[in-house]
């Protein structure tokens, strides 16, 4: 089957040519409406920016993740749209929440030799979208080698980063290796909050021109922040977002507080239904206040069950799985839990003894690291002071010792 796309007057028109089933039909006329009837975050002669983490449609790149998306949802082959691969994980701060917390630190981190072989085994399987994290991926000085092994008609090369490293030099350095943007972390549109959150005096003003640089460099740019029901009570996003807009910041990453790292045991920032509802309503209420720029993304929204989103849910095993700096393979980078190593085992290997996995074997409309049964299930047994990520055949009561 051929997909054929144009692109006019902001809307996108698509043709089906071969063998297709009427399922894959009204799959594409409805994910072509839905890019349709957003406003791109960059326009180019032949293709359009709309998301940092969707290559531009039309281009190579966005078919392979067309394909993805069209094999999962139509014939029911599971194939990964995403990897995150922390590069390290040292790190010049120390937040509050920080997800690092607690990983296994022995040994070496991956050398570039092998960061190739993930990268390479990832894009094999069929991920569209490569973002390298860390801790903090720019204390790497070979960064942009690992940037520059992603092919541009295969993916996109993205870097998450606290932004205290990326300089003008070092902004044009990874746009000169070929990264489509940055995700910059953002905790607080209060610079003293932020500074705060994140350990360090300074932090926010490093952000401030980080921003300034990477767009400087040509690259898309977004910030990525979290949720608790205090920042909602406050609308902090509303300040934040008037922030990204005036710094022209493309889109902003809205993720829900996970008990994980630092905060494996509690629990008590977790969102509370009202305030996903409400923070839902004061996206919507942005998006048109702001014309959309920035757009923002969040994972209350992804997990809500609502139409588009009903086909993404929690994303780990489904869309996206993580490398860790010592090449664990976990379902994404809040799970403390490991299917094994990928320096020891192929990536493919551990993709599908995942997917075989009980816990992972069906799709799950809501984040799995938020749900009360799986927590009782897989994290809440594990010892207090286990290395992380913890093999998932070893947790008690799961097959595991007890």
């Amino acid at each position: 089957m051929e997909i054929i796309v144009h692109k006019k007057g902001g809307r996108f028109t698509t043709r089906l040519k071969g063998r297709r089933s009427w399922k894959t039909f009204l799959l594409v006329k409805l994910y072509f409406a839905y890019f349709s009837g957003m406003k791109p975050l960059l326009s180019e002669p032949e293709a359009a920016s709309y998301s940092l983490y969707v290559p531009p449609i039309p281009g190579p790149a966005h078919a392979r993740q067309l394909e993805t998306f069209i094999n999962r949802w139509v014939y029911g082959l599971r194939r990964p749209m995403a990897v995150t691969i922390a590069v390290t994980d040292r790190c010049q701060l120390d937040c509050f929440h920080c997800s690092a917390v607690g990983r296994n630190k022995r040994g070496a981190e991956m050398s570039g030799k092998d960061i190739k072989k993930i990268v390479g085994e990832s894009l094999k399987l069929g991920v569209s979208c490569v973002t390298f994290t860390g801790g903090e991926p720019l204390l790497r000085p070979d960064l942009e080698e690992f940037v520059s092994l992603v092919p541009r008609e295969q993916a996109v090369a993205l870097v998450f980063t606290n932004a205290l490293a990326l300089d003008e030099q070092r902004a044009a350095s990874l746009k000169e290796a070929g990264a489509y943007g940055v995700h910059i972390s953002l905790d607080s549109p209060d610079p003293a909050e932020h500074d705060r959150l994140r350990g360090r005096r300074g932090t926010f003003q490093a952000v401030r021109q980080g921003v300034r640089n990477a767009l400087q460099a040509g690259l898309l740019v977004g910030l990525s922040t979290y949720a608790t029901n205090d920042s909602v009570d406050g609308r902090d996003l509303s300040r934040l977002a008037a922030l990204a807009h005036d710094w022209g910041v493309h889109e902003v990453s809205v993720f829900d507080v996970i008990s994980t790292g630092r905060l494996r045991n509690d629990t008590s920032h977790s969102l509370s239904p009202r305030h996903r509802l409400l923070l839902m309503r004061e996206t919507r209420r942005l998006h048109r206040a702001l014309s959309f720029r920035p757009r923002i993304l969040t994972q209350t929204w992804t997990n809500s069950r609502r139409g588009f989103a009903r086909r993404l849910g929690c994303l780990a095993a489904n869309y996206q799985f993580h490398i860790t700096a010592r090449g664990d393979f976990t379902p994404c980078d809040f799970t403390p839990l490991t299917f094994g190593n990928s320096l020891r085992e192929p990536v493919a290997a551990l993709w599908e003894k995942q997917l075989l996995h009980p816990a992972y074997r069906e799709h799950c409309f809501t984040c799995r690291m938020q749900s009360a049964d799986f927590r009782r299930k897989y994290i809440e047994p594990l010892p207090p002071d286990a290395r992380l990520p913890y093999p998932i055949g070893e947790v008690p009561g799961c097959g595991g010792p007890e």
